[in-house]
């Protein structure tokens, strides 16, 4: 499937970052340059003597002015912080920080690189769910950094980044023209409703003029229709979004209130809520007519059948 060209001049703005650090990469000098020490992370609490925070700090004093030297490699600044998050999980800065020091650090940025950087950001990810920053970056690494030749592993990576970012770009502040770049993948994926569903659930929650503009243009793309036609249907549907909104659970943010949806009404089935309202009402379906069997035959069909039950009952209780 070819991609629209207007998403593919979106997804060109999210790839420079990624040109930029082969470019350097491809420009340093290879050469051995010594690493700090820095505890691991199984020694790292024993050796902080119980002031975890206390010892976090000192390595982040550490590990900023060994970035800020022109001789820090990739596995010096992931190991100060790595002990650094085993430390203090809840040291903020360091997730986003040290992830993005990892893959452009002036020695040894590798594919081992890209893989601890992306292990730092998935339990930053877990310690600050709300933050749409450390996904986004993440996902970010998977599609544009890891590289192979192995077509099913890029397609897995290009799945997994995309999915994060999907996750990213519904999380408070996450910038809405992200969608755009969502659409490209899905797209290159061959997931081409997905990538529309996407643009159209972005575009409902987003209060960014500017970026709706843009997300329509691609979503009318997308759809091969007039960008007029498709902005006054997802203005429709975005009106009445608002109000079902404001009016069922507007303590919610609007990108909560997509996945969470309508409140439950004060009675309603279990089991329809377990299985998404697809459950067969198996009761009401009609038994099928047995064929018609002769007398001769229903005799010897009887005592085989009573014969093989109790051999099949047998064979399924024996141990």
């Amino acid at each position: 499937m070819r991609i629209p060209l207007v998403l593919t001049a979106a997804a060109l703005a999210f790839a420079g970052a990624r040109v930029a650090r082969s470019a350097a990469n491809d420009a340093r000098p290879k050469k051995l340059v010594d690493t700090p020490f820095a505890p691991s992370q199984g020694t790292a609490p024993f050796v902080s003597l119980g002031y975890r925070e206390a010892m976090a700090d000192l390595l982040w004093v550490r590990l900023t002015g060994y970035f800020g030297g022109d001789r820090n490699t990739s596995d010096g600044v992931a190991g100060l912080v790595e002990a650094i998050v085993t430390l203090d999980p809840k040291f903020y800065r360091v997730y986003e920080w040290g992830a993005r020091a990892m893959t452009i650090a002036h020695y040894g940025v590798d594919q081992r690189s890209y893989l601890r950087a992306i292990a730092v950001l998935a339990r930053g990810a877990a310690e600050f769910p709300d933050d749409f920053r450390l996904p986004y970056l993440e996902g970010q690494i998977y599609l544009q950094d890891l590289t192979t030749t192995d077509p099913k592993q890029r397609r897995a990576w290009d799945e997994t980044g995309t999915l994060l970012v999907e996750q990213a770009i519904r999380k408070p502040g996450a910038p809405a023209d992200a969608a755009g770049l969502v659409a490209v993948m899905r797209t290159k994926l061959g997931q081409h409703q997905r990538a529309v569903d996407g643009l159209k659930e972005m575009l409902l929650v987003t209060t960014d003029t500017a970026a709706q503009q843009r997300l329509l243009d691609k979503l009318a793309e997308l759809e091969k229709r007039d960008a007029a036609q498709v902005r006054a249907e997802v203005l429709a549907e975005r009106a009445r979004f608002d109000k079902a909104w404001k009016a069922d659970r507007p303590e919610l943010p609007a990108t909560m209130y997509v996945v969470v949806g309508a409140r439950l009404g004060s009675a309603f089935d279990l089991g329809d809520l377990a299985a998404g309202g697809n459950l067969v009402d198996t009761a009401a379906r009609p038994e099928p007519d047995p064929p018609p069997v002769s007398d001769d035959d229903a005799g010897s069909a009887g005592s085989a059948g009573s014969a093989g039950s109790a051999g099949s009952a047998g064979s399924a209780l024996a141990p």
